[in-house]
């Protein structure tokens, strides 16, 4: 395989990135020349496995190596304010590294679509308010396909997230998972900073979830986060309904979502029939949310609000969703299919950007190993692989 140009001062933001001590990288088989590379004045030439070995190690991904401009680390907007507790909370690097990833990618879509001559997505911003549920809840129906009574009872969860998330990409969102920071499975992704986020862009929104929750979270997260997208506001999730000034518009878009999926008719009559059926309020959450694959947290809060349950209901709630999150091992967690590796890396990334990418190396304006570093795959069979499961050839 041919080497790889790799630029000095990106190198130094990468080790420094890391936070790693290039002496002791350079001790690793492969890695000698490591201190040498650093203090050329000259761009080097290194394999290409040595590249992917520096890649793993830094924890920088693989296609930031080889730019020959240094990246900017932002100030990431999503959690530039973010507070636990009413105390400041610094993301974790997994987190800032999986925004940027998608920022990179977001980014090049926005301008290969703009190339391309496309209007913008009439979806983004086409709700003007939170405060108006109602209307909210209509366009996440009209747009997700669900009919606010039967669409998401019973059936399996799995099929039901893929329905939603298909039904989302073909709406122009681009619809990204993953449980880890690209393809480092060392790197997880902790539910409890984090269980999804949204980019704006008005030619190419982005939602992201965290592949660690289980289809019936994702499924949630999912609906919540193309509130937004029909809002136009920007959010990192955390299932947590929001803090400071944001918890009124969280709880206005975890009620449309609600909505969505059940109807205010529909709502009032389960839940009755869960109370009649001797269950106490905090159970009869838990047991509609798992009929319909939503939070039982949003069904207290729904509950809530039509004067069926009491504040003592939602603290309740709220207690076992912390423990839920805070539990690592929590059996009804639905973790990456293994052993497929092309089905995985096709789970992870959006079949309408992947189609982007591939038309754009097709018409000869992105590099194969540009394309590759995009879509998540390192190597020309692994891109076969994508593309093939994406049914694209």
């Amino acid at each position: 395989m041919a080497n790889l140009t790799l630029y000095p001062a990106t190198l130094q933001w990468a080790v420094e990135e890391g936070d790693a001590d290039p002496v002791a990288l350079s001790r690793r088989r492969g890695l000698g020349q490591l201190p040498d590379w650093l203090e050329s004045k000259e761009p080097v030439s290194v394999s290409f496995n040595k590249v992917e070995q520096l890649s793993r190690a830094l924890h920088v991904p693989f296609g930031a190596l080889v730019r020959s401009v240094v990246p900017q680390r932002r100030l990431e907007p999503l959690v530039r304010y973010r507070t636990v507790g009413n105390m400041s909370v610094q993301p974790s690097k997994n987190l800032q590294d999986t925004i940027d990833q998608m920022r990179f990618r977001q980014e090049w879509a926005r301008d290969e679509l703009l190339e391309s001559g496309l209007d913008a997505n009439p979806l983004v911003g086409s709700v003007q308010d939170a405060e108006h549920d109602d209307a909210l809840a209509d366009a996440l129906r009209s747009t997700l396909g669900l009919d606010g009574r039967s669409a998401w009872e019973g059936g399996n969860s799995s099929d039901r997230f893929r329905q939603i998330k298909e039904r989302a990409s073909n709406a122009g969102i681009m619809i990204m998972l993953n449980s880890q920071v690209g393809s480092t499975r060392s790197r997880k992704l902790d539910l409890q900073e984090f269980r999804g986020f949204v980019l704006i862009d008005d030619m190419a929104p982005l939602v992201f979830i965290n592949r660690n929750d289980s289809f019936d979270g994702m499924i949630f997260t999912l609906i919540h986060e193309m509130g937004h997208v029909l809002l136009g506001t920007q959010e990192l999730f955390d299932g947590i309904g929001g803090q400071g000034d944001r918890k009124t518009t969280e709880r206005a878009i975890n009620r449309a979502v609600v909505k969505a999926v059940i109807d205010d008719e529909r709502f009032r009559q389960v839940w009755r029939e869960q109370l009649d059926g001797g269950q106490e309020p905090v159970d009869a959450a838990e047991s509609i949310a798992d009929d319909f694959h939503l939070s039982a947290l949003a069904m207290g809060i729904q509950a809530h609000q039509f004067g069926l349950a009491g504040e003592d209901t939602l603290e309740e709630l709220q207690k076992r969703m912390n423990r839920h999150l805070q539990d690592k091992t929590v059996h009804s967690q639905e973790r990456e299919p293994h052993g497929n590796g092309n089905r995985t890396n096709a789970s992870r990334v959006d079949t309408g950007f992947v189609r982007l990418v591939n038309a754009a190396m097709d018409g000869g304006r992105l590099a194969p190993t540009e394309g590759f570093d995009l879509v998540g795959v390192r190597s020309p069979q692994s891109y076969q692989g994508l593309i093939r499961e994406k049914k694209l050839i």
